[in-house]
């Protein structure tokens, strides 16, 4: 009998509208060379068989951009949420919010840099419990709309100088049961907000399109909360300096 092991598994969505995407239209490859990943319904990708190690995964669609995505493979398998873009070709619906953000670090573009930008105003999501002590690997929430929640969820939970990216894996009545244990204390009523991942280009610079105005926070792991900025209808700017 032939045994297939789970290498890593993905789920992609439409980065403007939240939806999953058919796998069918998806083209990948990974480490450099053309690979045909199991599709799953909900737009779920599934890596088999993958060597110990780093891999980059590069996804392309039709009417967006192309993603990249960096994991590690090894006895778990990791579960990660992929957004792609609108690029060229998009079918809006209505204009959408456009944001440019430009990263420099030592006075030079931040080419390739990665950050996440995570967006207030959607479902609310936040601390229902007195105290998050750190190593913390379920936390008691609030969910406005937990219909609204689907998982996993890379959520960025805003707490000054104590934020910190969190992968919401499941969500079960109030207790929301995450990828990894928390890394800092927090304290009730802290918003969970979504985000995702973006990576800059060539000349340190990321466009990105949104649904509504609304304010976004830019986070990077290792460095924390970048910035923020409250959107308005049409063009926006957002200089963010790395260290």
């Amino acid at each position: 009998m032939i045994s297939l092991r789970v290498g890593a598994v993905f789920r992609v969505r439409d980065a403007f509208t939240g939806l999953p995407l058919a796998p069918s239209n998806v083209l990948c490859a990974l480490d450099g060379r053309p690979c045909r990943p199991v599709g799953k319904q909900e737009g779920y990708l599934v890596l088999l068989d993958l060597p110990a190690g780093p891999h980059r995964l590069t996804l392309r669609c039709r009417g967006y951009q192309e993603e990249t995505v960096d994991f590690t493979a090894g006895e778990r398998a990791p579960e990660l949420d992929v957004t792609l873009k609108p690029g060229v070709g998009y079918p809006f619906r209505q204009p959408p919010v456009r944001l440019t953000v430009r990263l420099t670090r030592d006075g030079a573009p931040a080419a390739g840099a990665v950050f996440w930008l995570a967006v207030a105003g959607g479902p609310e999501i936040k601390l229902a419990q007195g105290d998050a002590e750190a190593g913390t690997e379920s936390l008691r929430l609030y969910c406005k709309y937990p219909d609204a929640i689907s998982t996993p969820a890379p959520l960025l939970l805003e707490d000054g100088a104590d934020s910190e990216l969190v992968t919401l894996r499941a969500l079960q009545g109030e207790t929301g049961l995450l990828d990894a244990p928390l890394e800092r204390p927090h304290g009730r009523g802290r918003l969970l907000l979504p985000a995702q991942r973006y990576r800059a280009d060539g000349g340190g610079a990321v466009a990105a399109l949104l649904r509504d105005p609304r304010e976004v926070l830019a986070f990077q792991e290792g460095q924390g909360l970048l910035g923020r900025t409250e959107l308005t209808q049409g063009e926006n700017t957002l200089d963010l300096t790395l260290n």
